[in-house]
C-alpha cells in the first residue's frame, strides 16, 4: 500500500477515520456478503445491531446505523431513525446530518450505497418480488424489535426469515491486505505507548493520573471513541495478596504507586482506520517476586501452546480445551475466559470462546487476541475476585504454520526502576 494511503482520508469522531478504505475494498465486502447470500438462498439481507460485531462499519464505514438493507444487486440501504413508514405515508427520507441524526451518519462513500431516515418495508416487498421468493436474511435476528417484526409480518406475511450471521461472520473477520494495513497502525500506536509506559508509571503517582495519561497519549496517537480501553486492570504488591482488579475506567483508592508494585497494563484500542488490536503487559516497581516470575513463565507457556494451535482448520475450543489440559497437566490451574477472539472494528469479532460460534473452523489471516490465564495460589486469600491471576495479552495473526504475533514489544515482566 501507498505511504500516502492515510493522506486526505475523512477524519471522523475525532481520531476515528472510518473511512480508509478504497473503492476496491467495499467492492469486495459487498461481494463477499452476496455469496453467503447466494450460498444461503436468501434474497435480501437485513442487518440488525449492526455496531454489534462491526458489522455496519465494515459494510458501509457508518457504525451509527439502525438497520442496513443489501439485495443481491443494486444499492445498499442504510437506515437511520427506526420510523416505520406505513403504506402510501408521505416521508421526507432525506438524512439532515447537521440536525437530524445524532451521532450523525458519515457521507456517503460508495456510488451503491444510500443514508435514508425511515424504514420502508413495502419499498422492500417490492424489492423482493424482482426475485420471485420472500426468503429475508438476517445478520442478529434475535435482536429484532416487536414493532418491526409485526411490520414485516404485515406487509411479507408468507417471508420466510433466516438467520445467515454464523456464515458470513468468518468471511467477516478474513483480513484483507488493505485491513491489515490498518491493523498494522493500531499495532505501532500500541508500541509507542507500551514504551511510554515507564515514564507514566512512578512512585507516588494514582492510578487515575496513569489511566488518564494513558488514554490520552492513545488518542493523540490515533485512537478513538468510547469503547478504547487504555487502563491498569490489576495493581498493588504482590507480599500483600492479590492485587485490586478493575475492568474499566473507574476510580482507584488514591493510594500512590510505591516500590514493590506490580501494574497490568491493557491497551485494546484501535488506530487510524478504527481497527483494534491489544497488548498487555505487566510494570514491575523494583524487581519482580521470583513466584510471580514462576507463573509469568507459565502464562507465556500458556500463550505460546495456544498460539502453535492458531492455524486454518482449528476451531477456538479445541485449543481451549487442549490449553485447560496442558496447564492441568503441568499442576496448575487456569482462569476459564474468553480469552481467544478476534479483532476488527470492534474487539469482540467472532469466532469466539464460551458462545455457539466457538466451533468455526479458524481461517487463514484472520486476527486473534490470545491471552489465557495462570492462576496464581494465593491460597484462601483471593481477595475481592474469586482467583488472581496472571498473562500476556498479544495479538497474533492465523497463519498455516500458526499464530504470527503482531506486535514487538518483548514478552517479559518489565521492570521500573
Amino acid at each position: 500500500m501507498k505511504p500516502d494511503y492515510y493522506t486526505g482520508k475523512t477524519m471522523v469522531a475525532r481520531y476515528e477515520q472510518v473511512q480508509c478504505f478504497t473503492r476496491t475494498e467495499i467492492d469486495r465486502r459487498i461481494a463477499a456478503v452476496r455469496e453467503v447470500m447466494a450460498e444461503e438462498g436468501v434474497d435480501l439481507l437485513l442487518i440488525l445491531e449492526g455496531d454489534w460485531e462491526g458489522y455496519s462499519q465494515w459494510l458501509i464505514g457508518s457504525k451509527t446505523t439502525d438497520l442496513i438493507l443489501v439485495p443481491m444487486e443494486g444499492a445498499l440501504t442504510a437506515v437511520y431513525g427506526m420510523h416505520l413508514i406505513g403504506k402510501d405515508e408521505a416521508y421526507d427520507r432525506t438524512v439532515r446530518q447537521e440536525r437530524e441524526i445524532l451521532p450523525q451518519p458519515v457521507p456517503a462513500i460508495h456510488p451503491d450505497i444510500r443514508n435514508v431516515r425511515g424504514f420502508d418495508g413495502y419499498e422492500m416487498a417490492r424489492l423482493l418480488k424482482k426475485y420471485g421468493s420472500f426468503v429475508i436474511g438476517f445478520i442478529h435476528l434475535e435482536t429484532m424489535r416487536a414493532d418491526l417484526r409485526d411490520y414485516l409480518k404485515e406487509i411479507v406475511p408468507d417471508a420466510e426469515y433466516k438467520d445467515i450471521t454464523l456464515s458470513i461472520d468468518p468471511v467477516k473477520v478474513t483480513k484483507s491486505p488493505e485491513e491489515m494495513e490498518l491493523i498494522r497502525n493500531s499495532v505501532t500506536l500500541h508500541e509507542k505507548v507500551a514504551a511510554a509506559l515507564p515514564a507514566i508509571i512512578r512512585p507516588g503517582r494514582t492510578m487515575q493520573q496513569v489511566n488518564a495519561e494513558t488514554r490520552y497519549l492513545c488518542h493523540e496517537l490515533g485512537s478513538g471513541g468510547a469503547v478504547c480501553l487504555n487502563f491498569a486492570i490489576q495493581f498493588g504488591d504482590d507480599d500483600e495478596g492479590p492485587l485490586m482488579h478493575h475492568s474499566g475506567m473507574v476510580p482507584y483508592p488514591e493510594r500512590a504507586l510505591r516500590k514493590g508494585d506490580r501494574i497490568f497494563m491493557l491497551l485494546e484500542s484501535n488506530g487510524i482506520g478504527g481497527h483494534f488490536t491489544a497488548l498487555g503487559r505487566n510494570y514491575c516497581l523494583g524487581e519482580p517476586k521470583a513466584e510471580i516470575v514462576k507463573f509469568w513463565e507459565l502464562a507465556l507457556k500458556m500463550q505460546d501452546f495456544a498460539a502453535e494451535r492458531l492455524k486454518p482448520g482449528v476451531t477456538v475450543k479445541e485449543i481451549f480445551d487442549a490449553n485447560v489440559a496442558y496447564i492441568h497437566s503441568l499442576g496448575y490451574e487456569t482462569n476459564r475466559q474468553n480469552y481467544l477472539h478476534s479483532l476488527g472494528y470492534v474487539f469482540g469479532e467472532r469466532p469466539y470462546l464460551h458462545d455457539i460460534s466457538e466451533t468455526i473452523p479458524l481461517r487463514e489471516n484472520m486476527v486473534y487476541l490470545n491471552h489465557p490465564h495462570v492462576r496464581i495460589d494465593r491460597g484462601a486469600d483471593t481477595g475481592k475476585s474469586f482467583y488472581d491471576d496472571l498473562y500476556a495479552i498479544d495479538t497474533y495473526l492465523v497463519t498455516k504454520e500458526g499464530g504470527v504475533r503482531q506486535n514487538k514489544v518483548p514478552r517479559e515482566l518489565i521492570v521500573i526502576e
